[in-house]
């Protein structure tokens, strides 16, 4: 290179407190001459001052430079940083050819990024002694950056995934991994195969360790066994794992069932936590495809703007920030198997219009590719929300939405489907008994009175919750009781069952004269039993002073009933 020929040509380390070392002179002259403090203060702005100051490479030409004492006219500069990207010094070069001003730039560029890379294992040594341990590992290991690229890895995650060591390494780990569902949102995720685990030291960028068992080996690489495959409770649900026998469950699960074992797109339509992944699931471990990879991605908790890199994957240098060796997109990952689309409704429209063309070509084409990539991919589908009035207000494309509602299976609220609560409630007991060590746990009549006219608006999941806080309210009994409920569930119990004695009131008395008090009478003897006769506690529930409370009791005619006064 010409510039390194020149007679004037000066490599210098300028340090963060604006410490001088020369550390190259043309001519013959090198060494680590340290020339003093050269910090803004005592020679002016200069390049490195500039570098050090906006963290970015800086060219400072003579006409520009503040100090009359240096003898060389033009100078470029770089930072360069320590492991936690802190800015540590600059290298700098000093020249006088004007001609040189962007070669001297480019090189200088060059070398700061070449220390920033080597900084780490030349300071500490650690990176030699930390290979050698995972290298002894008996599982293949990786170690995932924040940006999902792969940084540190052991021979048997190569061996694992029979990838070649003349292939690019870190490019087929990443396609690999992608298969295997790291990407956006993968967190501490444990599946048959892989197990990932976020790592976090103090306020730095957390890393992923990801753990590739060795029974992965001799099966195809990134593929999840199914439950009907090597038998159930593997990772995937099956159909016989969704627990219910309502009329309504019945009927969609008969459905799902029937249209498994073909390759049609399917819509699921259900409301929040009745089950759509799960459902999901269980058709794909009945259909043909159940040896293949199930993807989910749920398109609602991704960035719009991630969203199809995420689906359709992207060349290297296609975008600011694609990874070396550029990356997979989920539709990929999923051919041979099924892709499941949760909240497909988030999904913005640009990205519909090339789902669309996939559905309708069996084609992927990646972003930045000129090429078109085969695919054979089952989508499922699942929304919330009303996708055709979603469409003609605009949000949605119609055509997408026929394309992929051939089948719209729709799953039931759980208070459509009431006489299933009490089955479900004892799965989540016998689960969370185990999860809590817990020995055998009943459940009282009004409890399982109170689970059965709650509304549920989480449905499932919401009682799943409530189960669980049911438990830990527990404590050390053994039956669980209305109390151990939620104050909002309790409220809602005895709010219905007042409203059922007024109206069975109604209903049972043949004349209307006295009716008000009559329903009052009933609802007055009704609290009165759920606080064992205590005037006090019955008043504070009414909403009503104890006196009023003495004077509606002794108003009242031949009940009968004994009044205990606490």
């Amino acid at each position: 290179m010409e510039l390194v020929e020149q007679d004037d040509l000066t490599l210098y380390l300028n340090t963060a407190d604006g410490l001088n070392y020369h550390l190259f002179r043309s001519g013959g002259m090198s060494g680590h001459a340290s020339l003093g403090h050269c910090n803004e203060k005592t020679v002016g702005t200069t390049a490195s001052c500039l570098a050090k100051l906006y963290n970015q490479p800086i060219l400072l030409v003579h006409p520009y430079r503040y100090s009359q004492n240096y003898t060389q006219n033009h100078g470029v500069s770089a930072p360069i940083h320590n492991e936690k990207n802190e800015v540590i010094g600059a290298l700098g070069l000093g020249f006088e050819d004007p001609r040189f001003c962007i070669q001297a730039y480019s090189m200088i560029s060059f070398i700061a990024q070449a220390f920033d890379s080597l900084y780490l294992p030349l300071t500490n040594g650690y990176e030699k002694h930390i290979q050698k341990i995972i290298d002894c590992m008996p599982h293949g290991v990786a170690f995932v950056d924040e940006r999902d690229t792969v940084q540190l890895y052991n021979n048997k995650i190569l061996e694992l995934l029979k990838i070649r060591r003349k292939n690019n390494i870190e490019s087929e780990l990443n396609k690999h991994l992608a298969r295997l569902g790291v990407g956006a949102g993968f967190k501490d995720k444990q599946e048959a195969a892989v197990t990932c685990a976020e790592i976090q030291v103090d306020n730095e960028k957390p890393y992923k360790l990801i753990l590739l068992k060795d029974r992965l080996e001799g099966r195809k690489p990134g593929i999840f066994p199914s439950p009907e495959g090597e038998g159930k409770g593997k990772g995937l649900f099956t159909f016989d794992q969704i627990i219910g026998e309502s009329v309504l469950l019945k009927e969609a699960k008969k459905v799902a069932a029937n249209v498994a074992r073909t390759s049609v797109p399917v819509m699921i339509h259900g409301e929040s936590g009745t089950g759509k992944e799960m459902f999901a699931q269980a058709m794909h471990c009945a259909s043909p495809r159940r040896n293949g990879p199930f993807v989910a991605i749920n398109c609602g908790a991704l960035p719009g703007e991630l969203v199809e890199s995420e689906l359709f994957g992207y060349e290297e240098g296609s975008f600011t920030g694609a990874l070396k060796g550029g990356r997979i997109g989920k539709v990929e990952a999923a051919s041979g198997g099924t892709l499941f689309l949760d909240e497909i409704e988030s999904m913005p429209l640009k990205d519909q219009i090339k789902l669309l063309r996939v559905l309708s070509t069996g084609k992927v084409q990646k972003i930045g590719s000129t090429k078109e990539i085969q695919v054979d991919v089952r989508i499922v589908a699942a929304t919330k929300i009303d996708l055709l009035k979603h469409a003609d207000d605009g949000l949605f494309r119609e055509d997408l939405f026929y394309r992929i509602s051939t089948f719209i299976i729709e799953l039931p609220a759980l208070r459509q489907r009431k006489e299933d609560i009490g089955a479900l409630a004892e799965y989540f007991i016998k689960k969370l008994a185990s999860k809590y060590d817990r020995g055998k746990i009943k459940m009282d009549p009004v409890f399982v009175d109170a689970l059965q006219r709650y509304y549920w608006r989480g449905n499932v999941r919401e009682l799943e919750h409530a189960m669980e806080r049911a438990i830990i309210m527990l404590e050390d009994g053994e039956t669980l009781m209305l109390e151990h409920l939620s104050p909002g569930i309790q409220q809602a119990y005895r709010k219905r069952t007042v409203e059922k004695l007024v109206a069975e009131t109604v209903q049972t008395t043949s004349h209307r004269q006295g009716l008000l008090e009559l329903a009052e009478r009933r609802v007055i003897e009704y609290v009165l039993e759920l606080v064992d006769g205590n005037q006090s506690l019955a008043a504070q529930q009414l909403g009503i002073n104890r006196r009023t409370l003495y004077t509606k009791l002794n108003g009242k005619s031949n009940s009968g009933r004994e009044v205990l006064d606490a």
